[in-house]
């Protein structure tokens, strides 16, 4: 498969070479980003639509979620917020979620969705602005509208829902290849079994959010926080190189994001004719005027946060606490385990140690 460019416009050579056909290109000229964007934020929907048995979304950007969700219907003001006014299937609902974590961050998204597209779904994802998506399937309606996108340039991928890569991958970095084992983790109900704190009881959509924040770390580009709620990755801190940056990156997010579902969304009506970014800007306007940086999140309850490595001072709890965290994943393993611990106890919160580091680059 050739490719529009590599990484970057000026590398004017770049191709996908798929030995196993599992991946089809049905319209547009992709990238290597796009490709990237495309292969993880799949394995990503996948894995947590065959975990959880349901549908599955997430907006990527430049190899990393903005969000990711499973169907749940929407309140009304979650309606508002992610300027959604018609009807959604499961499907839909799923990326109008996974977009409404940060519609700002998912300008320009590559998308990612677990079954098939709908007429809803393709509905919704034309009228975002994004760079592509892949799926198993569409339906011919849903395919004919996404093919009018971008002027006919939407990359649309479609991926063999069954297809599963060889045990040993490979890289080539600066002419030299690193071979490895495939990160195959699955994520089980045994891997959140080990309660550390005093607090010991996980009820069951706990675990389905604490299922859901594992997956996102494995294909999220460490260091890797992220916040969980209600079946909906609200918060991401990815990339950084110290764990309290990642914390403080993916808690205030999810503030934010919470903070705009305390909005009175009324304000819009005098905006009928902008267009969905301009009434994104107008929207966080109106958070930044009405809140500022004061804390929200502290009173959406029973939040999760989950690490993809051990923490290695008290510091992120301390944090976690000021936010509202109730519920806390990590593989542990720092000398301060036992000062952690204590934190947690101290704050009520509980800490599950997964015994699994999830670093992904």
């Amino acid at each position: 498969m050739k490719l529009k460019y590599g990484m970057n416009p000026y590398q004017d050579y770049a191709e996908v070479i798929d030995q196993s056909n599992a991946l089809s290109l049905l319209n547009g000229n992709p990238s290597v980003i796009n490709v990237l964007d495309a292969l993880n934020s799949w394995q990503l929907v996948k894995e947590v639509s065959q975990t959880l048995n349901v549908e599955c979304s997430t907006s990527f950007k430049h190899v990393t979620p903005s969000g990711v969700a499973i169907f749940k219907d929407l309140s009304d003001n979650e309606k508002k917020a992610y300027l959604i006014k018609k009807p959604l299937s499961n499907l839909a609902a799923a990326y109008a979620r996974a977009r409404g974590t940060d519609r700002l961050a998912s300008f320009g998204d590559f998308i990612a969705l677990s079954h098939c597209v709908d007429k809803e779904t393709a509905l919704l994802v034309k009228s975002e602005v994004s760079d592509g998506l892949i799926a198993p399937e569409f339906t011919d309606e849903a395919l004919e509208i996404l093919r009018s996108k971008k002027k006919g340039n939407y990359v649309i991928f479609q991926i063999d829902k069954d297809f599963e890569p060889s045990e040993i991958e490979s890289r080539e970095i600066f002419g030299i290849t690193i071979k490895q084992k495939r990160n195959n983790l699955k994520v089980t109900d045994e891997q959140l079994s080990n309660v550390v704190t005093e607090n010991k009881d996980i009820p069951s959509d706990i675990l389905t959010d604490l299922k859901l924040g594992m997956l996102t770390l494995k294909y999220t580009q460490s260091n890797s926080i992220c916040v969980v709620s209600n079946g909906h990755v609200i918060g991401i801190g990815s990339g950084q190189q110290s764990r309290i940056l990642c914390s403080n990156l993916a808690l205030t997010k999810a503030n934010v994001w919470y903070q705009k579902s305390k909005i009175d969304y009324s304000f819009l009506e005098q905006f009928e004719n902008k267009k969905r970014t301009d009434l994104d800007q107008l929207i966080e306007q109106e958070r930044q005027e009405r809140f500022g940086d004061k804390i929200l999140l502290n009173e959406l309850p029973n939040t999760c946060l989950l690490s993809d490595g051990f923490f290695p001072q008290k510091d992120n709890i301390e944090l976690a606490h000021q936010y509202g965290i109730k519920y806390i994943a990590t593989p542990m393993g720092s000398i301060r385990d036992e000062e952690i611990i204590e934190t947690a106890n101290k704050y009520g919160i509980t800490i599950i140690n997964t015994g699994v580091r999830l670093f992904h680059h």
